[in-house]
């Protein structure tokens, strides 16, 4: 989740940069709600928007102003949060308000075509970029666009050919925006961002660096030159960038975010949760803060302070299953086993596609002698062959399969793969160990577990924890 939410931070701040003003027509109370709204978007706080064009169209449904914002908001706030059924929404709400607005307004487009590309990423499926780069196309094709326009319908196109690995187009598309709009800084950023999938780290580097030059008052220059350092391991130098963002400007969220990830992942968990702190208190309602927060404070042992911070997620964002996923972890390392189950329960319910969380649920079955033996009748039935790793890991708890069979059917072509694997692998062992009363042969699994640096993985956070929950036990 922390690498998904950082790695959109550019996405939305360019959609930001990049995105038509609306002015309105003072002072009908509908105009001024539309007008909050429009301040609440350009201020990142997409639900408090979303609310807001939701009393505009409870007053007046076809109002393709408030269509516009809402969709916009919804395809925002659905790629922060990694859900596309929000997306959908977006896309949805874009689609209307082009059509009653009905004289074909070029900025109405940039939502659409925005939330289409992601919509590729979040599904897996090419069709909805292809569909973003063919509406883009046919908008251009237009004769009465002004450069600002046709600037900012090519980059959107970039955006598109980004989603479908067309990086030649996609250059080529930037390289004609900065001829039409020469300070476009999302075409800017956008270009190191290509570097930085296509070129060397020096390459990358260099890129971002030509945009701290062309932009050296921009806040986000620096941040997102952070986030590509950060990226590649080089954390202290991030960490400066973000320190200069936030010089530039005290209110630029994302920095704060981003500053105490990379403090996070650093091992500074205290130093994280003060740089999260002083964005919740620019900003209370920044969910992913308050997830990392909340992380942070788990890997202090700050475990009812962590709770209440997943728990608050959980109420901002009740649609997201990886905030009920995220509090099922917590609650899981903290013994709570009924309320993990109801998390992960959550969770799956609301995308079963998280089949990772499978293992974790029956783990909390398994310690709540809740087991339904049917619901796992089709991994039983699977071949050897046939077994991928979340299988096996359901086997192993199920006594199908021993400790050196899981640790042997971790990947042997993909590294990353296996050290994710091997450290699940060894927490899983591990938890069971302890579950049988072992616990002195569980701490050997538990510091095997965290010899492969996985911050982000719940295993390797799970085993910190239960290291920390075995030390305090008394000898």
């Amino acid at each position: 989740m922390s690498r998904a939410f950082r790695s959109l931070l550019l996405c939305l701040a360019l959609l930001a940069c990049a995105g038509p003003a609306l002015a309105f027509q003072a002072p009908s109370e509908l105009d001024t709600i539309k007008d909050q709204a429009d301040t609440a978007y350009r201020n990142r706080d997409f639900p408090k928007a979303i609310q807001l064009c939701d009393r505009a169209l409870a007053q007046a449904p076809t109002d393709h102003v408030a269509l516009y914002l809402r969709g916009s908001s919804r395809v925002e706030l659905g790629i922060l949060m990694g859900n596309d059924e929000l997306v959908r929404q977006g896309i949805a709400d874009s689609r209307e308000g082009i059509r009653h607005e009905g004289k074909g307004k070029a900025e109405y487009y940039l939502p659409y075509i925005y939330g289409m590309s992601h919509l590729s990423a979040l599904e897996g499926k090419t069709v909805h970029a292809q569909t973003a780069r063919t509406v883009a196309d046919s908008v251009l094709d237009r004769d009465d666009l002004t450069p600002e326009q046709r600037a900012n319908l090519i980059y959107q196109r970039a955006q598109a050919n980004m989603q479908l690995k067309d990086f030649k187009a996609s250059e080529l598309d930037l390289q004609e925006v900065l001829k039409l709009s020469p300070k476009h800084l999302a075409a800017h950023m956008l270009m190191a961002d290509l570097a930085a999938r296509t070129k060397t780290p020096a390459e990358a580097i260099a890129a971002y660096g030509k945009v701290v030059d062309e932009f050296p008052d921009n806040a986000l220059t620096y941040n997102n030159r952070g986030m590509y350092l950060q990226s590649i391991g080089r954390t202290q130098e991030a960490i400066g960038d973000f320190n200069k963002a936030v010089q530039i400007d005290p209110k630029f969220l994302p920095a704060y975010i981003n500053r105490g990830f990379a403090l996070l992942e650093n091992g500074d968990a205290a130093g994280a949760e003060a740089a999260l702190t002083q964005a919740i208190t620019i900003d209370p309602q920044q969910i992913g803060a308050l997830s990392l927060r909340a992380t942070a404070r788990l890997n202090q042992e700050k475990s009812q302070d962590a709770l209440a911070d997943y728990r608050q997620v959980v109420q901002m964002a009740p649609q997201s299953p990886m905030a009920y996923a995220d509090l099922g972890f917590a609650q899981f390392f903290t013994l709570d086993f009924p309320g993990a189950l109801s998390s992960f329960k959550t969770a799956l319910k609301l995308d079963s596609k998280l089949r990772f969380l499978v293992p974790w649920k029956l783990a909390c079955e398994m310690r709540l002698q809740q087991v339904d033996s049917a619901a796992y009748q089709d991994v039983l039935a699977k071949s050897d062959t046939s077994r991928d790793w979340v299988d096996n890991l359901l086997l192993f708890q199920l006594g199908k399969v021993d400790a050196t069979q899981l640790l042997q059917s971790v990947s042997a072509t993909d590294q990353n793969a296996r050290n994710a694997q091997l450290c699940e692998g060894y927490y899983f062992i591990g938890m069971e160990l302890q579950r049988r009363g072992r616990g002195a042969d569980a701490v050997a699994y538990f510091k095997q577990a965290t010899q492969r640096k996985l911050p982000k993985l719940s295993a390797y956070r799970g085993a910190m924890v239960a290291l920390g929950q075995s030390a305090s036990l008394p000898k």
